[in-house]
């Protein structure tokens, strides 16, 4: 099972604060400390199945299936795709992509998400997907859509970040 995580909106001038942070000092302590957030939403271990729902049912980095890749391991990836960075994962949204996000999450509906969700692979994603756990999925994934509407009215970028 994945670990916690959450969404902070951020301005352009504190994304380029972080991007010149080194690698490997982008933790969680920069950026609970640090960083200036204009928002802030939490999705605990939701966005494991969040992720899997709206893209192809696999914990992977990119953007196939856009803009649904985009709400957790799409875009710009600052950390966590290589062995030494395997403590948390770090991915930030443009404001256009944020957009594209705000737009998709309005119009998607339990009912098509519950069949987004059921469709996710057991064993790809360790345990049968069940009425318990689309429960708490869906209920954080509904939860962030203000926080997505927000970010695209202020046309501020969102980071996604997550311990493992």
């Amino acid at each position: 099972m994945s670990c916690l995580g959450g969404f902070r909106a951020i301005t352009r001038e504190e994304l380029d604060k972080l991007r010149a942070v080194p690698r490997a000092d982008r933790d969680v302590d920069y950026l609970d400390c640090t960083m200036v957030q204009e928002d802030s939403c939490d999705i605990d271990k939701a966005w494991d199945a969040i992720h899997r729902a709206l893209t192809n049912g696999k914990l992977e980095y990119g953007s196939a299936n856009a803009p649904g890749c985009w709400v957790i391991l799409g875009g710009e990836l600052l950390y966590g795709n290589c062995p030494e960075e395997s403590d948390h994962i770090i991915t930030c949204k443009s404001p256009d992509q944020v957009q594209q996000v705000a737009q998709f999450l309005q119009t998607l509906t339990e009912e098509k998400f519950r069949e987004l969700y059921f469709a996710i692979d057991p064993a790809e994603y360790g345990m049968t997907p069940d009425e318990d756990d689309f429960g708490f999925t869906w209920g954080y994934l509904e939860d962030s859509i203000e926080f997505w509407q927000n970010a695209a009215q202020k046309k501020l970028w969102v980071i996604f970040d997550a311990s493992q």
